[in-house]
């Protein structure tokens, strides 16, 4: 039997949806959601299944997204 190993983490200059998401104060699941609809930037890289975000990148999307009452 062979052990499963953990997946080596991003490294910092990369954000996971999840830390999108919490960037945002979002759920997870919002984040990917905007990303499918096209309503946010789309995954910049992969590492292995995981897309990754510049986190400049997600700071000025949301500086430039529409907000409701705006």
């Amino acid at each position: 039997m062979t052990q499963m190993t953990n997946p080596p983490a991003l490294p910092n200059d990369w954000w996971t949806a999840a830390e999108c998401a919490a960037y945002l104060g979002i759920a997870r699941g919002t984040w990917a959601a905007y990303v499918a609809r096209e309503q946010a930037p789309a995954p910049e890289r992969m590492f292995g299944r995981s897309p990754a975000w510049r986190p400049q990148t997600v700071k000025s999307w949301a500086e430039s997204r529409p907000r409701h009452g705006k």
